[in-house]
């Protein structure tokens, strides 16, 4: 009993409980609350819709009874570069004179264009639509027909052939988060064994030179093991040099949690931790969270890593504006870090012992 009675006397035994309590209540907290009513949530779901002038009138009919935000493509390969850069969750493509095809006997096709790369969760309500807007399509077209004459043809883009490959961009986004977060817990400690004898700044900049050693050689060797086990679209540099930005974005955003909380830090890190796995887009849809977490991610690290690795595993779209965004939460995050070092008061340094008198003659 002494013992434990010691041991709960320590700062470190107390912040461990803390975690014990804080981590579940923060993913009951953010998960319960972001994902509460989702899956009613489908019409904030973006279609582009694609169509010839002869077939306005079904086009509007579409338009004001699908449950999505319907945005209107003046071409075919316009709306699948906005699918692929994320802008749309579907396109649908209504065939020129689709009422004349649907009276011949060959029928006609209403094709549909559902990326591969989104949520299983926005897969599924795309392709469970897709039969519902076809049968509607037959009803309002050829009413009087017993079969079905318009069919539908789903053509799936950015196609993954193994799910293991699916992993990916969970690995590349948020796996970084995690190392760097039980590197600065570490690179704390260390740093309080080197108050007494090395300034603040010294401490610091330290740090900071071991830390950017080790995103580069870390996200190196990501970047090649990941090139190495899927079949990865982008470029070996191009890989390497978002993995960078990941590593450093991460590295900087869980440096600030120490510098504003000291050895509480750990608290600051995971309390962002189910946030960003609920904004990164790979559960579901960011646009069916509820209001107030929708555009969290952009401004954390593992969202922006998990939705640029997607683009750089499967193809389509640019993951440019993710990278611009880890750039920004590197500059802001590194910027803070700097501004609460600065303003820490730094403790004076122990006087070096005085050597003893001589013995008197």
């Amino acid at each position: 009993m002494k013992a434990a009675a010691a041991l709960l006397k320590i700062i470190q035994t107390k912040i461990g409980i803390v975690f014990a309590f804080f981590l579940p209540l923060v993913f009951f907290l953010f998960w319960m609350t972001g994902y509460n009513d989702a899956t009613t949530r489908i019409d904030q779901l973006h279609v582009g819709l694609v169509y010839e002038a002869s077939e306005s009138a079904i086009a509007e009919q579409m338009t004001g009874s699908l449950p999505f935000q319907i945005e209107q493509e003046s071409t075919l390969e316009e709306a699948l570069d906005r699918m692929d850069n994320g802008k749309t969750d579907m396109v649908i493509a209504l065939p020129a004179g689709l009422a004349d095809s649907a009276h011949t006997d060959n029928g006609a096709k209403l094709t549909y264009y559902v990326n591969d790369r989104n949520s299983e969760l926005v897969k599924s309500v795309m392709e469970k639509m897709a039969s519902q807007i076809t049968l509607m399509a037959n009803q309002r077209v050829v009413p009087e027909a017993q079969a079905l004459p318009i069919q539908a043809e789903i053509i799936k883009t950015n196609v993954i052939e193994n799910f293991s490959t699916s992993m990916l961009p969970m690995i590349l986004g948020f796996i970084p988060y995690i190392a760097m977060m039980t590197m600065n817990i570490q690179f704390n400690l260390s740093s309080m064994f080197l108050k007494r004898d090395h300034s603040k700044w010294s401490i610091f900049f330290g740090r900071q030179l071991i830390m950017l050693a080790v995103a580069i050689v870390a996200s190196l060797v990501v970047s090649i093991i990941a090139k190495s086990v899927a079949p990865v679209d982008a470029s070996f540099f191009g890989v390497w040099g978002f993995e960078l930005l990941v590593f450093l974005a991460c590295i900087c955003f869980t440096q600030l949690g120490f510098a504003l909380l000291g050895s509480a830090g750990p608290l600051f890190n995971i309390f962002f931790i189910p946030i960003q796995l609920m904004t990164a887009g790979n559960i579901i849809s960011p646009e069916m969270l509820a209001p107030f977490y929708r555009h969290i991610g952009s401004f954390l690290p593992v969202p922006n890593g998990v939705e640029g690795a997607m683009h750089l595993v499967y193809g389509g779209g640019s993951a440019s504006t993710y990278a611009l965004h880890l750039v920004l939460i590197v500059i802001v995050t590194w910027g803070l870090t700097v501004l609460r070092t600065f303003l820490a008061k730094e403790k004076a340094a122990a006087p070096a012992a005085r050597p003893a008198a001589s013995a008197a003659h």
